[in-house]
């Protein structure tokens, strides 16, 4: 499936909230001449997403025509985040000689979220770089680290995203700080933005 691609911007994402990372790949070939060659391949390529089934296994979700996912552009960094707080990760594409490409999550299947905004204390970076967050729920613990980049001359949202699936509520959140401390944190609900301060707990939300 992958060989026609030329693969460069990577990201595990949980595009559909079901609490399994699937992976996200921006591609585009490096050579225009390629159109001009009956290589099997060509310049402009579409991304490819991989939908993660079970932990194991992945699955292609096929490009829809007129979806995100049928853009055919030679892509090069692919960002990440929730750009528009409502709990679904939508990426941005840069290409070349042309503009950023945004691709907008519209998935809508009910399964439930959270976004954790950490600040660190007097002890730790004030953007938590470094920081680990182990959420339960849902029968699943998952990890979400923040980091700086991560993807092909890409920055990320640094906030972390955690999808539950059908989940009412977070059973537990542990928060591994830069300094080394741990911290359980009791959130206020789901489906929201939790603004958490090491060593004082939730200090905001934004609700849905």
């Amino acid at each position: 499936m992958t060989i026609p691609f030329l693969g460069w911007g990577t990201g595990f994402i949980d595009y559909d909230n079901d609490g399994w990372k699937d992976i996200f790949d921006a591609n585009g070939h490096v050579y225009p001449g390629v159109d001009q060659n009956d290589w099997g391949m060509t310049y402009a390529q579409r991304p490819l997403l991989f939908h993660n089934l079970d932990g194991k296994h992945f699955q292609v979700v096929p490009a829809a025509t007129n979806s995100g996912l049928a853009v055919v552009v030679s892509a090069r960094g692919a960002a990440f985040g929730d750009l528009f707080n409502d709990g679904k990760i939508d990426v941005v594409l840069n290409t070349v000689d042309g503009p950023p490409v945004l691709l907008r999550n519209v998935v809508d299947n009910g399964n439930n979220w959270v976004d954790l905004r950490l600040i660190g204390g007097p002890k730790s970076p004030r953007d938590a770089i470094g920081a680990k967050a182990f959420l339960t729920a849902n029968g699943m613990t998952q990890r979400n680290d923040v980091i700086s980049g991560g993807s092909y001359i890409s920055n990320s949202d640094m906030r972390l995203h955690f999808g539950i699936g059908k989940a009412k509520q977070v059973d537990k959140l542990e928060i591994r700080w830069p300094d080394g401390t741990k911290e359980n944190v009791a959130l206020p609900g789901i489906n929201r933005v939790v603004t958490i301060v090491e060593g004082k707990g939730v200090s905001s939300e934004a609700p849905k």
